[in-house]
């Protein structure tokens, strides 16, 4: 365990590991924008997001190369010479399509019907399973803790929600076909890209991540069946960019047809969100509370929480309606400076936004978009 750890920990002087990581926070970056759009600054440094997600990814990769070297998995990295061309083409047609569950399966059913190329079929879906393991295993961890509350239209009405995104750098340990008896350090960015509008972030995330053991541990036991039955090489092909893409029309449709839960309320005003470190979150409020009246003065419009805190009040009261249907009363005092915001944000009763989240688009939609607007598609 300590040489596994040793071997892992070497990687970090690999000039390709920072590259990674500088991707990672590039991508965090990105995100910062819209968070700042939204909720008027960062929920956290940037720093820190990067920190979490690298010692995080450390830890990832320290199970997934535990995972390999119980499976004794050896890859051929000639196998991925035609594996990555194609992930980044299908990216082309939809982000999503960059993983290498659609890739891998397609040039393994290739290679079956054509005889070319040749690939270690199982050695490669091998990996995209355990690759799904460390994923399930660190969104389950820390997939909710991307949380960026947004407004999407949903049912011609616009609701709020979270869009969530993290991102690790994950180093691991794979042994080489005909290669050295040491393993050699592979670093891979794992990504979690998603949408809670019909649950809590948590529950999502969770959700998530149990589908994707199911589809890790799936692929495992179909490389295992495969390598005493030929045949079952078709089925796993076939089933690495299938199911997984199962896996994400299903939680799509589940968001679709799901009760919006963070919708309006007729009584009060609910919450969305809390910013870190603010008064809503000292107090103890949280995603789905119904803020009812604050110092006995009934709360129905932002209005009423401007006038309420208009001479930033030392002490506030404020009586809540939680998620599970509890009235409470919370209580926050500032003797020093007042009470100015509860630093939290609302679902508005009448949108007051000038912007909705839509879904990523690709490179290729959007480049035919711009041609018809240009007029060459009538």
């Amino acid at each position: 365990m300590f040489e596994l750890l040793y071997s892992l920990l070497s990687s970090l002087k690999s000039p390709v590991y920072w590259i990674v990581v500088a991707i990672v926070i590039f991508q965090y970056k990105k995100l910062g924008k819209m968070e700042k759009m939204i909720l008027g600054s960062y929920r956290e440094p940037l720093y820190k997001k990067a920190i979490v997600s690298t010692v995080l990814g450390l830890l990832g990769g320290i199970v997934g190369s535990i995972v390999f070297m119980i499976l004794g998995t050896r890859v051929n990295s000639s196998d991925f010479i035609y594996i990555l061309p194609l992930a980044i083409l299908l990216s082309l047609i939809h982000p999503r399509f960059i993983c290498f569950s659609y890739a891998g399966g397609i040039i393994a059913l290739i290679s079956l019907l054509f005889g070319y190329p040749k690939i270690n079929i199982i050695s490669v879906m091998t990996i995209v399973a355990v690759l799904h393991l460390i994923e399930a295993f660190l969104i389950i961890i820390d997939g909710h803790n991307g949380k960026i509350p947004i407004f999407m239209e949903k049912d011609n009405e616009i609701v709020g929600g979270f869009n969530m995104n993290r991102f690790w750098p994950v180093p691991f340990l794979v042994f080489l076909e005909g290669g050295s008896p040491l393993p050699v350090t592979v670093v891979a960015i794992l990504g979690y890209g998603d949408f809670a509008l019909a649950k809590y972030p948590k529950d999502k995330t969770k959700e998530t991540a149990a589908m994707l053991f199911i589809f890790s541990a799936l692929l495992l036991v179909l490389s295992e069946l495969a390598k005493s039955y030929s045949k079952m090489l078709y089925v796993l092909a076939i089933a690495s960019p299938v199911f997984h893409e199962m896996i994400i029309q299903m939680g799509r449709k589940r968001e679709r047809l799901g009760e919006a839960i963070f919708t309006p309320s007729q009584r009060g005003l609910k919450l969305l969100d809390t910013m870190p470190y603010g008064v809503g979150e000292k107090m103890g409020l949280k995603t789905g509370d119904i803020i009812l009246s604050i110092n006995g003065n009934g709360v129905q419009s932002k209005e009423d929480i401007l006038n309420a805190l208009y001479f930033s009040p030392k002490y506030i009261w404020i009586d809540v309606l939680n998620e599970k249907g509890k009235l409470v009363t919370l209580d926050y005092k500032d003797y020093r400076e007042g009470i100015q915001s509860l630093d939290v944000l609302f679902i508005p009763k009448e949108s007051d936004y000038s912007f909705v989240v839509e879904e990523v688009k690709s490179p290729l939609s959007r480049l035919l978009k711009r041609i018809k607007i240009k007029g060459l598609f009538k």
